[in-house]
């Protein structure tokens, strides 16, 4: 597994067409242990899109304050790139 969103969204739906298999039906073993992974699935996915959403925040406010790249905390994993600050700037609405 890649470590971006949209790998989490293909994981989401290859689980979410793993749960329409109507073979799940016939066999409640296998169909628990699939809703079993679909709800652990599920808690990460959200867990990953609250950390995602700290991070937009936080690109939010370094570019409302004019900080640069190197004032964010290394917590927030935050990196500076030409394709991210393009990106960046699409997220936030247009050049600054």
């Amino acid at each position: 597994m890649k470590n971006n969103l949209a790998d989490l969204n293909n994981h989401l739906f290859a689980m979410l067409e793993e749960l329409e298999d109507d073979d799940l039906e016939k066999d409640s073993q296998q169909l628990e242990k699939t809703l079993k992974k679909a709800m652990a699935i599920s808690s990460i996915s959200s867990q990953i899109l609250k950390v995602a959403n700290v991070q937009v925040q936080a690109i939010k406010t370094m570019e409302n304050c004019g900080l640069v790249n190197n004032d964010m905390p290394a917590l927030l994993a935050i990196k500076d790139s030409s394709s991210e600050t393009a990106a960046r700037q699409k997220l936030l609405g247009g050049a600054k």
